[in-house]
């Protein structure tokens, strides 16, 4: 029998009872802990900061695999669900997932907004660094990026309270620079070209990435962002498609 160890916390925010039911569902038999785990063997967390990421390495090197979970990529209550991001390996779009092609985002019916005419200002989203490492915004990046670029600071809401949302705080702004940020795919749907500094940013093949800055325009290509979201559509599940075992099933294909 396949096992599997979900370290996700008891908190009702990470929904640990719904991803062990996902797993059952699965075939997997759930346990507390695995000394020794091997091939066919799944591990679940949450982001792979601090002990997770020793945890989920030791786990890959003995032949297992690993599932990583976040937040939802465009908001945990994004359209009034409960969404989380899932992928292997990794999260923020360095990991891997199956790509089931349009149908996916297509049947959401989401309409993305015509790009922004250009305008002077730069909008740089700060976040809170919080993460595996090389994949969590770097101390400081928002600021190093200023001096470099010039441009406005967003602090991350979760360190600063906003005093506008990101829609009021885009009017006027020509461009957004992320490192791997939600709020930039806000800003992709809203018609807002974006730069990123994350090399494997999920949102970046419907962006620009920072290092062309000065060499590049910003990008402005519909068919490269409509593509960029129905692959994300794929690394993005309701809390109830992981309880029936379809987004764990699924993301296990890739």
């Amino acid at each position: 029998m396949k096992r599997a160890v979900c370290l996700l916390r008891d908190s009702i925010h990470y929904r640990k009872d719904a991803f062990c039911q996902g797993l059952r569902e699965n075939g997997y038999e759930v346990l507390p802990g695995l000394q020794r785990p091997g091939e066919g063997d799944l591990l679940v967390i949450w982001n792979r900061y601090a002990g997770y990421d020793e945890t989920a390495s030791a786990w890959e090197r003995c032949g297992a695999r690993v599932l990583v979970t976040e937040n939802g990529y465009l908001g945990k209550d994004w359209r009034g669900g409960d969404w989380y991001a899932l992928a292997q390996g990794h999260h923020a779009g360095a990991g891997r997932w199956h790509d089931g092609g349009p149908a996916r985002w297509d049947a959401w019916g989401v309409e993305l907004q015509p790009w922004r005419p250009a305008a002077p200002e730069t909008l740089i989203l700060a976040q809170r660094g919080i993460g595996e490492p090389g994949i969590a915004s770097p101390d400081r990046w928002a600021e190093t990026v200023q001096r470099r670029i010039g441009g406005r600071i967003r602090q991350h809401p979760g360190k600063v309270a906003p005093k506008t949302t990101l829609k009021e705080d885009l009017e006027g702004v020509g461009q957004v620079v992320t490192w791997n940020s939600s709020a930039a795919l806000h800003a992709l749907m809203l018609g807002m070209p974006v730069w990123y500094d994350f090399p494997e940013w999920i949102g970046a093949a419907g962006a620009q990435n920072l290092k062309l800055w000065g060499k590049a325009e910003s990008l402005r290509d519909d068919a490269a962002r409509l593509y960029m979201f129905r692959r994300l559509a794929w690394a993005m599940w309701t809390l109830d498609e992981i309880r029936s075992g379809t987004a764990i099933a699924t993301v296990l294909r890739a």
